[in-house]
């Protein structure tokens, strides 16, 4: 059972925050803060003009704001195939299938793709949900240092005439240190192991920088066999889009149990998802780029400035809250035991000389 005696201790307690965004801010506290802590990357979730001109679309529609049934009893309306066609056609000959969320996504198609041939090798660094399928399937796998290239290979070569399959399994862009995984070596020891399988997430990288996601920005999306794009962070809503081939999309429609047991998300998200897609965000995506820049942490929308201490992290990010930014402090078990960190997401709905003050305050940290 948790230990919240020891948490306290630690500076490692939690609780849910009792907060209410509005456009680029969020009031906490009695404070109106920049929204640093966000996963809405372009600021699509908040964005007032967009969500009043999809309201006036849905007056003369049949979106409704329950499903009513699994996808396996039936679909709410044409807005699923539509959003499924639309991945379909960006993605070449993969087909699409569309989960509840990425973490629903992730538990069920990892249990769906395992076996007793199956060996996964997942790096120390993908998300929880990667982790939590693999123990409650039972599968095997062993995971290799955080983009360690050598240590992959190595375990892809001790095990390539063990098992049927091996799955690499990796983010694009990993969610707490903002840094890309070397999808092109991957794809070379797919090349070079016939047995090799890589999934890829794309939750944070899928509609950011670039349209697409990381991997079909490196021009390699056609040589992954599973790519996982989250629609609640990029996209501005809510759901998540499983692309594979059809014989793999078969075996998620029948196995995956997040989608055979669970209450499809509303037509009306369906639908807000489509309208998004539909729109141009370049100007979103170019001051994104530019504040990325100007900040300088990283060349990643998710800046991590790591702190070290618990406490020191806390003290860091309330003294960013008096002046006037939200950026949360990211503790273990979230990040390794002493690297605690300010992760401070960039977002496309804001520029340069709002962070002005945010980049002294980090710059005289940085010294210190």
């Amino acid at each position: 059972m948790f230990d919240i005696k020891k948490a306290k201790e630690q500076e490692n307690f939690r609780e849910i925050k009792k907060t209410r965004v509005h456009s680029k801010f969020i009031e906490a506290n009695g404070k109106t803060l920049l929204n640093l802590g966000s996963n809405d990357y372009l600021g699509i979730a908040t964005n007032v003009s967009l969500k009043n001109e999809f309201l006036e679309i849905c007056k003369d529609k049949d979106w409704f704001f329950g499903s009513g049934a699994s996808r396996l009893v039936y679909s709410a309306n044409e807005e699923f195939d539509k959003l499924e066609s639309w991945f379909e056609t960006k993605f070449g000959s993969k087909k699409a299938v569309i989960f509840n969320s990425g973490y629903c996504a992730n538990l069920s198609c990892i249990s769906a793709l395992n076996g007793d041939k199956t060996l996964f090798l997942a790096d120390k660094l993908v998300h929880a949900s990667m982790i939590d399928a693999l123990k409650l399937a039972s599968a095997n796998f062993k995971r290799f240092a955080h983009n360690d290239n050598e240590a992959l290979e190595d375990l892809v070569k001790q095990n390539s005439d063990k098992f049927d399959h091996i799955i690499i399994l990796t983010e694009a862009v990993f969610s707490m240190d903002g840094d890309g995984a070397d999808i092109e070596f991957m794809v070379n020891l797919k090349k070079t192991y016939q047995n090799v399988l890589i999934y890829v997430d794309e939750a944070h990288s899928f509609f950011v920088k670039s349209q697409l996601g990381l991997s079909a920005e490196l021009g390699l999306d056609r040589q992954i066999d599973f790519l996982l794009v989250t629609l609640g962070k990029g996209v501005g809503s809510s759901g998540a889009v499983m692309i594979s081939n059809n014989e793999f999309k078969d075996i998620f429609v029948n196995s995956a149990r997040s989608l055979i047991f669970s209450t499809a998300i509303p037509a009306i998200n369906v639908a807000w998802t489509n309208f998004i897609l539909s729109k141009d965000h370049s100007v979103q995506r170019a001051n994104l780029k530019e504040i990325i820049t100007f900040l300088g942490i990283s060349d990643s929308h998710i800046s991590p400035f790591i702190v070290g201490e618990n406490k020191k992290a806390l003290a860091l990010s309330q003294k960013l809250f008096e002046a006037g930014y939200f950026v949360p402090a990211i503790r273990p078990p979230s990040v390794p035991l002493g690297k605690s960190r300010l992760r401070i997401s960039l977002r496309g709905d804001i520029l340069s000389e709002d962070l002005l003050n945010l980049k002294e305050i980090l710059d005289e940290n940085r010294s210190n």
